[in-house]
């Protein structure tokens, strides 16, 4: 069985798509589990209803490469990570567009000492000073 990559035959969309993505994640990262879920039913409707607009440039392409860029980011917290058309992200392992098959190595050995069902992002030390916690090292 042979696979076929979505975004062969698309090549503006296979360039823009990892940075689409990227900037999913920073517009994403501090919502919580709930607004997560929220906003991925909110990304399938698109999905489903402009997909084609995305792939042969209809009128919704903006709205639905909005969508799945958000959806891609949204799966990536989830325990490892997502691939699609070959690149793969996952915020527990820092995985940003790689082209690591899920679920990769690091984010299966970081999940396999934690019991937590949902990535979270790494903790930054800036954080810990403006919440009054303690950075973890």
């Amino acid at each position: 069985m042979s696979t076929h990559n979505p975004l062969d035959d698309h090549p503006a969309l296979e360039a823009a798509l990892p940075l689409g993505v990227l900037v999913a994640l920073g517009d994403i990262e501090h919502l919580t589990e709930a607004q997560r879920q929220h906003q991925a039913s909110q990304a399938a409707s698109v999905i489903a209803a402009h997909a084609d607009d995305l792939m042969f440039r209809g009128k919704h392409t903006q709205q639905a490469f909005v969508a799945v860029s958000r959806a891609l980011a949204i799966l990536a917290f989830q325990p490892g990570g997502i691939t699609f058309a070959g690149l793969h992200w996952c915020i527990g392992s820092g995985h940003r567009g790689t082209r690591e098959q899920a679920p990769c190595a690091a984010e299966l050995a970081r999940l396999s000492h934690q019991p937590t069902s949902v990535a979270t992002p790494p903790r930054r030390e800036e954080d810990a000073d403006h919440d009054g916690r303690a950075s973890e090292h």
